[in-house]
């Protein structure tokens, strides 16, 4: 036993109170390090994805004997460049992250001490990241370093390159045969795995649709290239190759200068552009695409894509609701997450987090009514005969409430305080 060793061995005896504290704040020294810090991390380069890559990805990463995420994380991250695809799932992903919440006893008491531990950006962190597991398949999720008061500071998604779930390794570079063990041994407690093994998320169906609008889109481009810019045509009698040579490049800088110098019996022309609706056939592919997006993670599209739907506001409110159903999924699976294997991390981490024990997360249904409705609410309360806490409703209201006056009774002005009261000028 080193020196160190033996100092802290008899800091503990004597204050066996913090051991835990103590315990936690020496793993969290700059002496310790992450495994999300020891990892090789190789330049991301974007290639061009086909069917053929998709189908390799989702084999290997699939393989009974040996998994490798490897190809399947660089289809993925080709894949999240799609603005409509990211924008449907950060809406489910959002409407979680901003729904209220609450810490609650056994009893269904809420602690708003516990709760302040968890308005903390880690929280979100892992919430989101939670999450996503759905879209992007499993994920191995980092608590690991502790602030000046023992509380978390970040919550860090491993990469899915450097994850083996079948041997429950963190892979120091993407393809090794060995790394570090997130499932055993004291590093273990630092570490949660969300979702199965094999699990492989929603993205891999959503592949071919993707790859498909990203060829509408550079077929598009092609279009535009050739044909929106009108064609210049030049006639000359001289045929020389010199003044050929001349002409053409004459030619291709008129294409942005719109300026050129000719001689003799030379003309130029400029062509005209398809008159034809050519572009409807791209745009209502890569339409028909982002639509079929939505369904596969919203359960519908009338409430993303449809600028101009004629369907009716019942209609609407029914697509709305089949989004509401998600929602309500997507809370429960987030609350059995948290409850089930985040409060049991927490307290292994830190013991700022131990009054966790006997506390679960809740999701906080109440309404949060805006001050016009609160007011028409005391109103009709106080004309109904019921006593209300007007200290109360002055502090969430703003408006200053000094007394009550009973229905039908006059009211008196209230005195003025002649301290208060401004100067008149002479």
């Amino acid at each position: 036993m080193t020196f160190i060793e033996r100092l802290q061995d008899r800091l503990l005896r004597f204050i066996p109170e913090d051991k835990i504290r103590v315990a936690a704040a020496l793993t969290s020294s700059k002496s310790s390090k992450s495994l999300s810090t020891q990892l090789k991390r190789e330049p991301k380069a974007f290639t061009a994805k086909t069917l053929a890559d998709w189908k390799i990805a989702v084999a290997t990463a699939t393989d009974s004997s040996e998994p490798s995420f490897l190809l399947l994380s660089d289809l993925y991250d080709n894949l999240r460049l799609d603005a409509h695809l990211n924008s449907v799932i950060s809406t489910r992903v959002y409407r979680v992250l901003r729904s209220k919440f609450k810490i609650v006893d056994e009893s269904g008491e809420e602690s708003e001490e516990l709760k302040k531990l968890f308005d903390k950006p880690f929280f979100e962190k892992f919430m989101e990241e939670a999450l996503l597991s759905m879209f992007e398949g499993v994920k191995v999720i980092e608590l690991f370093d502790l602030d000046d008061n023992l509380e978390l500071k970040c919550a860090i998604s491993i990469p899915l390159a450097h994850i083996n779930t079948k041997k429950g390794l963190i892979l120091k570079s993407p393809g090794d045969s060995d790394g570090f063990s997130y499932r055993e041994g004291s590093l273990s407690r630092f570490y949660i795995q969300v979702g199965a093994d094999n699990e492989i998320g929603l993205l891999t169906d959503l592949t071919p649709l993707i790859i498909a609008k990203k060829l509408a889109m550079g077929s598009w481009l092609d279009y535009i290239e050739k044909f929106g810019i009108p064609p210049v045509w030049i006639t000359t009698d001289n045929m020389t190759t010199e003044r050929r040579d001349e002409l053409l490049e004459m030619g291709i800088n008129m294409i942005s200068n719109h300026v050129g110098v000719i001689r003799g019996s030379e003309t130029v022309s400029i062509g005209t552009t398809p008159d034809t609706d050519t572009y409807m056939v791209f745009k209502e592919l890569i339409a028909t695409i982002n639509s079929e997006i939505s369904k596969l993670i919203l359960g519908q599209d009338g409430t993303t894509d449809h600028k101009n739907s004629n369907g009716t506001f019942g209609s609407l409110k029914i697509l709305q609701g089949v989004a509401n159903d998600r929602h309500e999924s997507d809370k429960l699976f987030v609350q059995y997450i948290v409850n089930s294997l985040l409060f049991p991390k927490l307290q292994q981490i830190s013991s700022a987090y131990s009054g966790l024990a006997g506390h679960s997360l809740d999701w906080d249904e109440s309404e949060t009514m805006t001050n016009e409705v609160l007011l028409d609410k005391t109103v009709a309360l106080t004309n109904a005969g019921f006593i209300l806490d007007f200290e109360s409703i002055a502090l969430k209201t703003g408006i200053p409430i000094t007394g009550f006056v009973p229905k039908g009774q006059p009211i008196e002005a209230a005195p003025v305080d002649e301290k208060k009261k401004p100067a008149v000028k002479k």
